[in-house]
């Protein structure tokens, strides 16, 4: 009944089960109708607030102008979100709640968008969070092109010749190792 030796929550050895394209489609259109969900709930939000307060402080241009901005480039992510995840007619399924892909991306623009709009409801200059995004796209294009596994193969093209010639080996062949990203 009871074992002395074993641990009940010892996991299974072997080959990480993976899911199949039907559990995708479902965390997909879960997925993409949460992020509709909370555009739909910001953007409704905001402009409730705006129209109650309008009467008692006026309506600043620049707020309507980037709020209109603002909602325009998070419901495009949202449907290039919404493309992506679909089934397409081949068969294939992209999943949207994998690490590292483009997806996380436009999740990360979505929310910064409903955050920015939120905030900036209690002060104008809260706008300035929307400098998040692009900020934010150069970071990771510099880590990406410096700081990459293959950042080093892109500078070792032309310096092959005199570490082989510093070895003392002229004309060996260099071993190429690809590094696994996590």
């Amino acid at each position: 009944m009871f074992s002395i030796g074993e641990d009940s929550n010892t996991k299974k050895k072997g080959k990480q089960a993976t899911k199949g394209d039907a559990q995708i489609v479902k965390d997909n259109a879960q997925t993409i109708e949460f992020y509709k969900k909370i555009l739909m709930i910001a953007n409704i939000t905001f402009i409730a607030v705006q129209f109650i307060f309008y009467f008692i402080t006026g309506l600043s241009h620049v707020s309507l102008i980037l709020f209109v901005l603002s909602t325009a480039i998070g419901w495009y992510v949202w449907s290039f979100m919404r493309q992506v995840g679909t089934q397409k007619s081949t068969g294939s399924v992209t999943d949207l709640n994998l690490e590292g892909s483009i997806s996380e991306y436009a999740k990360d623009i979505i929310l910064t968008i409903v955050i920015t709009q939120s905030t900036s409801l209690l002060h104008r200059y809260f706008w300035w969070l929307i400098l998040a995004i692009p900020f934010y796209a150069i970071y990771k294009g510099i880590m990406l092109f410096f700081f990459s596994p293959y950042a080093q193969l892109r500078g070792s093209g032309n310096n092959q010749n005199e570490d082989d010639q510093s070895d003392g080996k002229k004309g060996s062949k260099r071993k190429i190792v690809r590094v696994a990203r996590h």
